[in-house]
C-alpha cells in the first residue's frame, strides 16, 4: 500500500514536469509556424522536432484520484480527495463545518 503512494507521487511529480515541457514546446511550435518567413521545408522540419519532443508516454489519465488520508483508491470523493469512508467519520464527528449527515 505504501509503494503504491510512493509511484503514485513519482507519477504525479513526473506528470507536472513533462507537462511544463510540453507547453514550452507547444508555443515555440505554434509561434514558430505563425512566422511567415519560414519556408516549406523548415516548417516540415519544424513539424518533425514537435513531434518527437512531444510524444511523451505519459497522460493525465494515468494519474489516479486517490485519498490524502489513507491512500485508498476506490470512491474519492473529488471535492474532498479524501475517501467515502474518511468523509462519513469526519461528518459523523462534524469536523468538516458545514456539513452535516443527511437522515431520512
Amino acid at each position: 500500500m505504501l509503494s503504491l503512494k510512493y509511484k503514485d507521487i513519482k507519477n504525479r511529480l513526473n506528470f507536472n514536469r513533462l507537462e511544463i515541457n510540453k507547453l514550452f514546446y507547444k508555443f515555440y511550435f505554434i509561434n514558430k509556424m505563425n512566422n511567415k518567413n519560414l519556408t516549406v521545408e523548415s516548417k516540415k522540419k519544424l513539424i518533425f522536432f514537435y513531434l518527437l519532443k512531444s510524444n511523451s508516454n505519459f497522460s493525465r489519465t494515468k494519474l489516479q484520484r486517490r485519498c490524502l488520508l489513507t491512500n485508498r483508491g476506490r470512491v474519492s470523493v473529488r471535492d474532498f480527495g479524501i475517501s467515502r469512508i474518511k468523509l462519513r467519520e469526519m461528518l459523523k464527528f462534524h469536523v468538516l463545518p458545514g456539513y452535516k449527515k443527511a437522515v431520512w
